[in-house]
């Protein structure tokens, strides 16, 4: 884990991001020309903010470095620290304008883009952090000759209320050597990742050129909720297709080993050979030959056993004393053993069948 305590600040410069118009095939800048004057405070506020995001860990991600070209982030950035001012500013925009050229949708907001070169103070290696902080209205309290007042504040970036912004890091790591992935790490933080999709791939794939493939919390995501949508979708019996999603989850709650291989668990919970090639062709072929088991994005669903029925009707609990508390009535006999006026259980009727038990 990134720490942000020993944070120094080499020099910080900010160019405006203008979101794509129709006109116009990608977003635009509006390039700063002069490095900009940043007191303690605020330095002491950027330094919150990246301690906030890295402690949160469905949010923040340690990815790959993927595009080492010399016009990628990584090319761009690598040797910030060693740029004059003047070569810092114009490489500073630069980076702006990828930013801007990967912005090609108009539903992706303009805002500002911070470049920070800063350093550890300890250890003096160097950390490139670019923020992405998009833009939004809020209120303030005055008094002015006595009178209570509310003034409205515009262009408000990076309030710790609204997380509107992304960020990514380059850190060294080890500065003797040259191979982009051991001299440096890759850090993302996405305010608006949510756990059932991706960190926005403009942003740390097309902008920053890193790879999730190797971050374990991601992958092991993309095989539960991938592999769960297959079962559900390509298993008819329902005993079957129960038993299977009992054992995806187990793979994570009960299985020792580290290591999950998607081939294998088709081998190995597959009985029929076509479902097996479709899971291969269709699943394990979109993911990494084997994933580090990581719980961090998955968790909450892993501690709930949920059964699904027709139109959106769904009875959950904790799994842990699910079957305790909730049963079915398979028979006539189960049925005639039922008594309306006991009162340590409840009755419930609910049209259809159930489909799915996860």
């Amino acid at each position: 884990m990134l720490d942000f305590n020993n944070l120094s600040v080499r020099r910080v410069i900010m160019h405006n991001i203008i979101a794509k118009e129709p006109n116009r095939d990608t977003a635009t800048t509006e390039y700063e020309l002069n490095l900009f004057t940043v007191d303690n405070s605020v330095v002491d506020t950027i330094k919150q903010r990246l301690i906030d995001a890295a402690g949160r860990d469905s949010k923040a991600f340690e990815l790959e470095i993927s595009n080492i070209s010399e016009n990628s982030f990584y090319g761009l950035c690598n040797d910030l620290k060693n740029l004059n001012d003047t070569d810092f500013i114009s490489r500073s925009q630069d980076i702006a304008e990828l930013l801007a050229e990967n912005q090609k949708r108009s539903t992706i907001p303009g805002g500002y883009l911070i470049l920070i070169d800063a350093f550890n103070s300890s250890s003096n290696l160097s950390l490139y952090i670019v923020i992405k902080a998009e833009l939004h209205q809020a209120l303030k309290y005055k008094r002015v000759n006595g009178q209570s007042q509310i003034e409205l504040l515009d262009q408000v970036f990076l309030s710790p209320s609204q997380k509107l912004y992304k960020i990514g890091i380059l850190f060294e790591k080890n500065n003797a050597v040259q191979d982009p992935n051991s001299r440096f790490g890759s850090f993302i933080f996405d305010d608006q990742f949510r756990t059932d999709g991706h960190p926005a791939e403009y942003f740390y794939k097309d902008f920053l050129g890193f790879s999730v493939d190797a971050n374990s919390k991601i992958q092991s995501k993309r095989f539960y909720d991938k592999t769960e949508s297959f079962i559900k979708s390509n298993i008819d019996d329902l005993p079957v297709k129960q038993d299977l999603l009992r054992v995806l989850k187990t793979e994570f709650t009960l299985n020792t080993n580290a290591i999950i291989t998607p081939s294998q668990f088709a081998t190995s919970y597959f009985a029929d050979v076509d479902i097996r090639d479709s899971y291969v062709s269709e699943v394990a072929s979109e993911l990494p030959a084997s994933i580090v088991k990581d719980r961090a994005l998955i968790e909450m669903r892993l501690s709930k056993k949920k059964i699904d029925f027709p139109d959106n009707i769904n009875i959950s609990g904790p799994d842990s004393n699910f079957d305790t508390h909730v049963s079915f009535i398979q028979s006539d006999e189960d049925l005639e053993n039922l008594n309306p006026s006991d009162t340590t259980y409840t009755i419930v009727k609910i049209n259809g069948k159930p489909f799915s038990n996860e």
